[in-house]
């Protein structure tokens, strides 16, 4: 059964962009010291797209265990859905070295995140919104999206984006091989495209994410634009990635070039990683609110 959605009036609005994914509780340790914080990968960048757009969408659960003010401050609440038994994920993760971002152990308390499901998009954010961004969760879970989305045969550019550090099942990587045709962009970072490279040169586009190096766009397998990060003192990178895409596709529904988006990606991204959590880029940001 579905959950009950945090309003019940009709759909007043539709999103420029709709994301779908996880909203965490995320608890990181650094050789800084430790922080509890909201996170996600759907969470980092439904949020920090609504810097540069509105309105923006999020398909979400949560648990009564979370604070929904500031996440509903900036997003449509139609998509986010309360699961009242049952807590908010908790994502906990050990960052051993501030120069090198792989060196970090992560483990998830899957709390209400596999029970988010594709009936939870509200239908006019399928046929009506600009863009929609599957961000990271389970191969299967996200291919349930994916297929359903294309089931509707809607023209709507999707993009995809994955985390193979969770993953270590063959059978896995195996589904993350098959989810990456269905989208029209994907998102990897530079481990990932070095095993998902075969179907990734395949894609309309991609996004790999280099870390403090910054990214480059591809047009089936071919490089046509590279942006470099400035070096900034790393506190928490946590979300990096999902905030550079947020970012990306918020600058590219406006209009913005590849390249101009992809600068816009990478700084915010860059500047994300100097605090905690991402409140920080509201108060540096507030022209662009």
């Amino acid at each position: 059964m579905a959950s009950p959605s945090l309003k019940e009036d009709p759909l007043s609005q539709t999103p420029r962009i709709t994301f779908i994914g996880f909203t965490n509780i995320d608890k990181n340790s650094t050789p800084q010291g430790e922080t509890i914080s909201p996170g996600g990968g759907a969470y980092f960048g439904a949020v920090v797209a609504s810097l540069l757009l509105q309105p923006i969408g999020l398909v979400t659960r949560i648990g009564t265990d979370y604070d929904a003010d500031f996440l509903l401050s900036r997003v449509l609440p139609d998509g986010v859905h309360v699961i009242q038994d049952k807590p908010t994920a908790t994502s906990t993760q050990t960052y051993h070295s501030v120069d090198d971002l792989t060196d970090r152990e992560v483990s998830l308390d899957w709390g209400v995140a596999p029970d988010i499901c594709p009936e939870d998009i509200p239908p006019a954010w399928i046929t009506d919104s600009d863009w929609i961004h599957i961000s990271t969760m389970p191969p299967l879970q996200q291919f349930r999206f994916l297929r359903y989305l294309r089931d509707q045969q809607i023209n709507i550019p999707i993009s995809l984006d994955t985390d193979l550090c969770f993953l270590s099942d063959p059978q896995d990587i195996q589904q993350v091989q098959r989810n990456f045709p269905l989208a029209d962009l994907g998102f990897v970072n530079r481990r990932e495209y070095d095993k998902l490279q075969t179907v990734i040169d395949k894609m309309p586009e991609a996004i790999v994410k280099l870390d403090k190096d910054g990214a480059y766009h591809m047009r089936e397998g071919k490089k046509d634009c590279e942006v470099k990060a400035e070096p900034v003192s790393v506190l928490d990178a946590t979300g990096a990635g999902d905030i550079l895409a947020g970012i990306y596709l918020a600058t590219r529904v406006q209009g913005g070039t590849e390249r101009e988006s992809l600068q816009a990606g990478v700084s915010m991204a860059s500047l994300s990683v100097t605090q905690v959590g991402i409140t920080h880029l509201f108060h540096k940001n507030e022209n662009l609110v």
